[in-house]
């Protein structure tokens, strides 16, 4: 086995499990952030999201990070 049929078969198998993980974590967090805002009239959620005021933002930063990387994960199984 060569150097580049050893990484064409390292990128096949990153993009197969990169294609299974990342729809999974932007479901679970869309209904995390879903959770965040709807939850924040119940005290321990409310309490939480004083202490962490910035958690929203960051949440929305790693969905727009896993829906990138899903996107160049399709973009690359289609070239």
């Amino acid at each position: 086995m060569t150097i580049a049929e050893f990484i064409q078969q390292l990128f096949g198998d990153v993009q197969g499990i990169v294609q299974v993980i990342a729809p999974i974590a932007a479901v679970i967090g869309f209904v995390g952030l879903g959770i965040m805002y709807m939850g924040s009239s119940w005290p321990l959620l409310g309490d939480w999201k004083k202490d962490n005021p910035k958690a929203a933002s960051q949440v929305v930063i790693g969905l727009l990070f896993v829906i990138f990387a899903a996107s160049v994960t399709t973009l690359i199984a289609f070239t």
